[in-house]
């Protein structure tokens, strides 16, 4: 039995119209996207002492790799080629060195698996759906929920 087809949703229509290469349809699209990339590199790499700033940076360095794979989006779930490209961009350009500093849940990230980590990530910290999510990460509704529940339960545990 094939998969139902999934609605396209407002930031999908926003991607394809962008894909034209329209200056006024891009910048719309960054308007739709900048907050996301923020909340998720914040998140994810936390403060340098007081500051968001490099978390901030490899956002801003997200965005314009994702404004740059826009051309060839042709449909489909963008928040799937967004998240793709951000996780590779924060892999990539992620600061080492010193611990980021701010609230114990961030420290307490990296402890957690991987996938475990992004859905948490992406239902707490980006603001995402639970349907949002399995649409991104390829996996079942109800994968997301026991996933999110265990990592939430693991995180609680460690506070």
């Amino acid at each position: 039995m094939a998969a139902a087809p999934q609605a396209e949703s407002r930031l999908d229509r926003i991607a394809r119209d962008a894909a034209t290469g329209d200056p006024e349809l891009v910048a719309r699209l960054l308007a739709e996207i900048a907050p996301l990339l923020v909340r998720y590199c914040r998140a994810r790499l936390g403060r340098r002492g007081t500051s968001y700033r490099e978390a901030d940076e490899v956002a801003a360095d997200a965005g314009r790799a994702v404004l740059a794979a826009v051309p060839g989006y042709h449909g489909g779930p963008f928040l799937r080629l967004l998240y793709d490209v951000l996780t590779r961009t924060v892999e990539e350009l992620a600061p080492s060195g010193l611990p980021a500093t701010g609230s114990d849940l961030t420290g307490l990230l990296p402890t957690l698996p991987p996938l475990d980590r992004d859905i948490v990530l992406l239902r707490v910290a980006t603001g995402l759906s639970a349907d949002e999510t399995a649409s991104v990460l390829g996996l079942s509704l109800g994968q997301v929920r026991v996933a999110q529940h265990r990592a939430l339960s693991k995180l609680r545990a460690m506070l």
